[in-house]
Order: C-alpha cells, then structure tokens, then sequence
C-alpha cells in the first residue's frame, strides 16, 4: 500500500492542534544508510524517537525502549525481544521492574520496531518506479532468491521473528489489530496486521523522508485505544469479580480432581487462574436482538493459545458466568466469515436432536466493536485490499486473503484434555464415547466430525460414572454428508497428525471424506496416546522414530502437501507398531485387533475382510470394555528425543541473568490518566492444519488487560524444572570451588577425569535438551 494511503487509511489525522509535533527537520539524519550490525541501526533511531522537548515529543503521550537490549538471546525464537518498543510511560515502568529472562514487554507493547543492517535485508521488493501496468501486476513482492542462499536465509529469519514478535503481542494482549514498523537500513516500512494476514506499505527512506516516519508516529500517538487494535469489549475483573472467578475455578478443579492434594490443587489452579490478571468478557447471543444485553464470564489464563497470526486463532478458557456462577469453557476465535453457520449453530441442533457425549451450548454469538448493544461486529480488514491496483503477488502468486469476525462460543461443558489421561481404561472408554458421538451426529443429522485428535476430546468428571467420560468437542470442520455417506464437498479437513491415509494422500482434493476416514482418525488418537502416555518397551530413540515417520511425516510436491505414507507401510505389514509391546494385554489386544479391522494383514486378510464398518467396531469395542478389566492407573509420560530439534545458534545452557538495565527514560512520569494467543492455522481448501508441536507444551500466556494495566508488576512465571536444576548445579559447582583443596596426589588424575566427562556431558546434552 502506499505510504500516503495507508495513514490515511488507517491513522487518520483529526486533530488541528499540533503544536505538540515535535520539527521532523533533520530528525533522522543520524541513522545510516546501512550498516554492519542492525546495533548501528537501532541505536541512533532510539535516540531519535525519543528526543523531546518540554511540551513536544515523537509520539506525545507514550515512550520509547530499546527492549533489545534486556534480551537474554536476541537471535533465538522464544527468548528474542523486539529492538525498540513503544510504551505508555506506567507501563514502561513495569516492565523495567520485571525479570529480564521473560517477555512481559510483549504483553504491554502498543507497537514495536523491529531492525534490519542493510536495504538489502528487505524481505519485500517495491516495482520500480513508472513501471507499467502489465509489469506492474506481475511483480512479486517478495524478493527472490534462492532458497540455499546465505541470505534468503538471513531475510527470512529477521521476517520470521518480526512474525513472531506480533503472534506473540496478539497471544498476550486483547487485539484486534496491530501497528509495526520495519527497517532495514534508513528503509523503513509500516505494517498493519490483524487475524487475516498484513498490509505493507511501500518503503521509504527515512533520511529522505523524515516527515513520514514523524508524522506516523504523531498521528498513532492521536489515535484511540479502539484505533490502536484493542478489543475495547473487555474490562479488567473487579476484586470482587475475581474472588468469584477463583473460587469457583478452585471447586470445579476439587471435584474433576476428585479432592486433590493442596499441593496438586494448587497447581492445577494456576493453570487457569492468575492473580492480578482476570477479565470480564462478554459474549452475545447470535439470535439477539441489537437492545439486548450480552451474558458477561470471567476468564484468566488460557489453556488453548493460538500458535499463528492468521486463521482461526483460538483461545480457549475456563470461564466464570457472572450471573449465575457457573463453570464454562468459553472459545474466543475468528470464524470464516463467508462460510455459512457456525459451530455454535451446529451444537445447539445437535443437542435439539439428542446427540450424546458433545459439549452443551450456553451462549455464543459474533463479536461487536464496542460494548453498545447495536455495534457492528469486528471483522478483519486485510481482506478488504487484495483487489487494490497496489496489491502484489507473493510466491508467484495473487494474494488470496480470508475475510474473518470475530466469534464467541461458550458450553457448559468443562473438562481436560485427553493427554490427562489416568489410565488404559480412560483412554478407552472415553475415546469410545467419542466414537459414540460420531455415530449420533451422522444418524440423526447426516454429520461427520472430520477433526478426530487428541485435543478435540475431553474428559469430564460425572457423578454417575467411575471413569471420566470423553466428550468430543470443536464442531467447527463438521460437514453434512450426502446419501452415500460422502461429505458434501471434496478436499481434507482435521489435525495433519491424525488424518486418515486416504486423507493424507496426494490426490485428497479429489476425495470426500467419510465416517470410515473419522474411525481411522480415532485410531490414531487411541495409538498416539497409548504411546505417550501409557508404559511400553520402547526406546526413546525408536520412540522419535515412529512419532516422525507415522504421525508428521509430510511431503512436498509443487504447491501440494501429502503424507500418510508411514501409516500406509504400517497398514500393509506394521512396519511401525509390531515391535512395541504395551504394558496393558487389554490394551495391546484392542489395538491389534482394530489394525486388523482397519488393515489386515495378509494372511489375516479372510478373517477380518468387510470388519471395518461403523456397526461391526462399535459391537466389538463395547463389548472388549463390557468383558475386559482395564489398568485405571497406569499412566507413564514417555519422551520423545528432541536431539533432531537442536538450534546451533543457542548456547547449550541458559546465560547468567544480566545485571539490572539503566534507568528507563520517563519511568518516573506517570500522567495522571492513561488508557493502554488458535490451535494451528486452518485455512485451505477447505481446512488445513500446521504439524503438530510435539515439544512440551508452552505455559499458556495470560492476556494483560487492556482498559488498565497498572494494576501491579507482572507476576513472576516460576522457573521451570530444568532451570532450577541447572540453578541447583551451579551451587554445587560454587560449593566445590570453595571448598579445601583436597591432598596433591590424587586430585590431578580425577580433575582431568571430571573435566572429560562434563565436557562429553555438555556436548550429549545440548541435543536432548532442547525444548
């Protein structure tokens, strides 16, 4: 987008008083052209943004950081901070108080700044000026090169972790939208992004140019909270409201828990409370009318973040209805807007219809942009531009962009995943209540599921049953089928993980799903869970092995990904699974016998010929759990091998903690008011998703507050298990640094020998303990 246009599109000026603009004159001549270090970079800019006089600044009213300096690990994923952030003076104070090894700066940046050295570390290419029309819609955006190349892989590290600084920002903050701004040399480029993709503007040169940049961040510095990206729907709890959300939170978790432990209790509280940090979130009914009141819940910390920008982007939360004080799940998202229905219209027709073990619909309805009853809803706006003359191609290709709004479901139903599983016999009985509920919804509404995994099934504590019961949640890819069976439009749908063979194949387009690719998906969450979580006599190395090749394993070919073929092999001869012995016979039993009924092997192809049908495993697997005594207890985390994941730019351990950064500038003015994630990416041609994560999960980040984030420091996330042994050894070491030399003699020999082996130690290490 042009310059001139994307301010005036989306930072519009209204206000006639400038006297508070700082002269743009000569503003940025201190930043150079290009450099050796984006250091170089950064610095001279910093000092420029922050220049102010008496009543004149930058960005009247907000400041700015250099946060890359508090960055324990500037170039790696996860630990990296972006170079410069902008900031409300109170919230700068903050995060200044807050521990350098966390990342608190992206859940109270307002926008970052993010640096490359040169013009040519510029992930995007701008036409040539006074090129012409037919040129013009072929050039592709991206700047071409190749993919082996030192630089291509220099440009799309910088790019990907200014993506990641803004997942980040949305997966901690309530937004909607987001401001950053580029720079690669004196270039600099802004950008607009929200849950549908992001708008570039074209570069400029900001020693050339320095009212542009000026005048930016003047106007953003004149924009409203609403302007800015915040969802302005949600509020900070009272004290009064969060007491209430902690202690229901705290009776629901006793009885799922069936009276736990204070210790186990209040761990698995914090996973959905933090103090400080509750919010007061309100969802309208679908049906409503524009004068009705929205029914308000209470939530705090996610336990579904969303790992991409774009797409669905759930949020997922144990929520507090404020009337009633009842336990809810609330679902946050942003749902395809030109497909027809909604996940919640699908639950409440098939709880009309009696469809068993599915969550219970309480409310859900599209988000409005204010909390007035007769606001329109929030929708992306990227989405809006594609067909612009100023849009350009990407890959070669036209940018195909989703029009997305922003969607509020909440049930009733409330449990946790099926990786919580206690035992052999939860594992099976609750993944037959899901088969259950396939069964149901394809009787008496003709619809499949087409997302069978291991986080769309809950257990859920009842009291009329000694096992948990699995419900089979996230109706959100469910398709109705036509007379054959056969869903009523082509293509692939669910978790890459889990998808059936047929699914996973190079031709999917060119075939409609069925129960039978659902029953196959069921499978495979009955085997992944059974080798993770339930013991066996495997390897973790073998273990690695299988989870790679059965369960990621994908290809690409051209434009088209396609897998399956681990799962095929183990189809035709158990390749994968026949030398892995579980410790349940029950359980071993049930899985050999389902392969068999899925894909029998050659020389039990008479026996089991025609058994994989809906009624023939529905039969054997009620009556396995009728007549067959299950392990309750038996649960065993298995590790996978992270040795492949090993990132050769991180150092082996974490660094000492840096000492305490320099006095922030304007940390002590506080004006005396100041206003301030979606399980993978889903989007395709008809739903896809990313492979799935198989690192241990990421504590989820609570969202600050919007309205008012100055309720106190952040809390301090507690270290993590490794860290506090890495902490623990550290000691010993300083112990034993202390202590007498022992006789001479005898230590010289056994000094080489330690020596030898903590370095073996070290370099074994770094492979397997990467997260």
């Amino acid at each position: 987008m042009p310059v001139a246009t994307f301010m005036d599109t989306f930072l519009k000026s209204t206000s006639a008083d400038r006297d508070d603009l700082l002269s743009f004159e000569n503003a940025f001549n201190t930043v150079p052209e290009r450099a050796d270090s984006a250091a170089e970079i950064c610095e001279p800019l910093f000092q420029a943004l922050n220049k102010s006089t008496k009543h004149r600044s930058r960005c009247p009213g907000f400041v700015f950081d250099q946060t890359i300096s508090r960055s324990i690990r500037s170039s790696r994923l996860g630990y990296a901070k972006p170079h410069i952030c902008c900031f409300t003076p109170e919230n700068l104070q903050l995060v200044g108080q807050a521990d350098p090894k966390l990342r608190v700066e992206l859940g109270y940046a307002e926008l970052i700044v993010q640096v490359t050295a040169d013009p040519s570390l510029d992930y995007f290419i701008d036409p040539d000026t006074g090129t012409n029309h037919g040129d013009l819609a072929a050039h592709d955006f991206v700047r071409n090169l190749p993919d082996n190349s030192s630089q291509h892989k220099e440009l799309t590290r910088a790019f990907g972790l200014h993506i990641s600084f803004a997942t980040e920002i949305f997966a901690r903050q309530h937004r909607l939208h987001l401001f950053t701004v580029s720079l690669a040399g004196s270039l600099a480029r802004f950008v607009r992004w929200d849950r549908s993709g992001c708008i570039v503007s074209r570069a400029f040169d900001i020693r050339d140019n320095p009212d542009l940049l000026a005048e930016f961040f003047w106007r953003f510095s004149k924009l409203t909270d609403a302007e800015r990206g915040y969802d302005l729907t949600v509020r900070t709890a009272s004290p009064e409201e969060e007491e209430l959300f902690h202690d229901a939170i705290k009776d629901y978790v006793q009885v799922q828990l069936d009276g736990p432990g204070q210790t186990e209790l209040e761990k698995a509280l914090v996973t959905h409370y933090q103090r400080g940090h509750v919010t007061v979130v309100p969802v309208w009914s679908q049906d409503s009318k524009p004068e009705d009141n929205p029914q308000r819940f209470l939530v705090s910390r996610p336990v579904v973040t969303p790992l991409t920008l774009d797409g669905r982007c759930t949020r997922g939360y144990w929520s507090v209805n404020v009337a009633t004080r009842r336990v809810c799940f609330l679902k946050d998202t942003w749902r395809t807007f030109a497909r027809p229905g909604s996940e919640g219209g699908t639950l409440e027709n098939l709880n009309k219809l009696g469809v068993r073990n599915i969550p219970s619909l309480a409310i859900h309805g599209d988000v409005r942009s204010t909390d007035d009853p007769g606001g329109p809803a929030q929708d992306t706006q990227t989405d809006q531009f594609v067909d612009e003359a100023w849009a350009r191609r990407i890959g070669g290709r036209d940018v195909i962009v989703t029009r997305r709004r922003h969607y509020r479901l909440v049930t009733h139903t409330v449990g946790y995943g099926l990786k919580d599983l206690r035992g052999t016999e939860e594992l099976l009985h609750a993944t037959y209540d899901a088969f259950v509920a396939m069964q149901d919804a394809l009787a008496k509404d003709k619809r499949l599921h087409r997302d069978l995994s291991v986080g769309n099934i809950i257990l859920v504590k009842e009291p009329d049953r000694n096992v948990r019961r699995g419900y089979l949640i996230d109706w959100d890819a469910s398709i109705r089928v036509d007379k054959k069976g056969e869903a009523l439009r082509e293509g692939r749908a669910g978790t890459w993980s889990f998808m059936s063979i047929r699914m996973l194949s190079f031709n999917h387009a060119e075939y409609k799903h069925t129960i039978k690719d659902d029953m196959e998906s069921l499978l495979y969450v009955v085997l992944y869970c059974a080798l993770l979580y339930l013991p066996h006599r495997f390897t973790a190395k073998n273990l690695t092995a299988l989870y790679d090749k059965f369960f990621e394993e994908c290809q690409d070919f051209g434009t088209t990904m396609y897998g399956g073929v681990g799962k095929d092999a183990n189809g035709a001869n158990r390749t994968w699974t026949r030398r892995v012995r579980f410790g349940s016979p029950a359980l071993q039993e049930w899985l050999d016998t389902v392969m068999n009924y899925h894909s029998p092997l050659a020389e039990d192809g008479e026996k089991y010929e025609g058994m994989w049908e809906v009624d023939k495993l529905d039969t054997f697997w009620s009556n396995f759990l009728e007549t067959h005594e299950l392990e309750r207890d038996n649960r065993t985390v298995n590790k996978i091998s992270m040795a492949s994941q090993y990132d050769p730019d991180s150092p082996p351990t974490d660094p000492p903690t840096p000492p305490s950064p320099s006095p922030i500038p304007y940390a002590a003015s506080t004006p005396s008011s100041s206003s301030s994630y979606d399980k993978h990416s889903d989007e395709g041609p008809e739903r896809k998703r990313t492979r799935l994560d198989h690192s241990p999960p990421a504590r989820a980040r609570t969202p600050a507050p919007v309205r008012d984030r100055r309720s106190g420091p952040p809390t301090v996330v507690p270290l993590r298990r490794s860290q506090r042994i890495r902490d623990q050894q550290n000691k010993s070491k300083a112990a034993a640094a202390a202590a007498p030399a022992p006789p001479s003699g005898i230590s010289s020999q056994r000094k080489r020998g330690a020596t030898s082996a903590r370095g073996r130690g070290r370099g074994r290490g770094r492979g397997r303990s990467r997260k």
